[in-house]
């Protein structure tokens, strides 16, 4: 496992996803908040920079990627990610140059399953296939994995876990 990032460069850099309510709400991101469809729109349209919700000035961040992937059958999951998905991070990321964030919103932690001495985190999948696990991080990252680190904050002396973060895929 990798050392858990305690900075706030994941607001600014990378390919993360965060489940922390408070966070979201402490970025005041929630009326920025773009559908999965329109993160697919804004890859379409060449990310054109004054139609993209920014947050804080530096991070777009998507909702509806877990709703995506419960709706699809198991089987055509993974590969509609690394197809579909990953090629838009990428080019997000390429069209940025790496200096801004794209967050994945996925609200329930409790869905992340981390495969202990991997530093590989897999998604419980819901619907028919409830209770199955989905190598999500391998497809999201695109084999890179062992890049990713935890996002910890710490509040009152006590760390808590809101998200992943990956500073450049390849």
């Amino acid at each position: 496992m990798n050392t858990p990032l305690t900075d706030d460069v994941w607001k600014r850099r990378g390919i993360n996803i965060l489940w922390s309510g408070s966070a979201l709400t402490e970025l005041q991101a929630a009326p920025k908040v773009v559908s999965l469809r329109r993160f697919f729109e804004l890859q379409a349209l060449g990310w054109p920079e004054d139609e993209i919700p920014w947050v804080d000035d530096a991070a777009l961040m998507v909702a509806g990627l877990d709703v995506a992937i419960d709706a699809l059958p198991m089987e055509e999951a993974d590969d509609w990610i690394e197809q579909q998905v990953y090629s838009k991070i990428l080019d997000f990321q390429d069209c940025f140059e790496g200096q801004a964030s794209l967050i994945f919103w996925m609200a329930d932690e409790k869905r992340w399953f981390e495969v202990a001495g991997d530093n590989a985190f897999e998604w419980y999948l819901d619907g028919r296939y409830k209770g199955q696990r989905l190598a999500l991080g391998r497809c999201i990252w695109n084999g890179a994995q062992n890049g990713v680190r935890r996002i910890e904050v710490s509040e009152n002396g006590k760390s808590s876990w809101i998200g992943l973060h990956h500073h450049r895929i390849s």
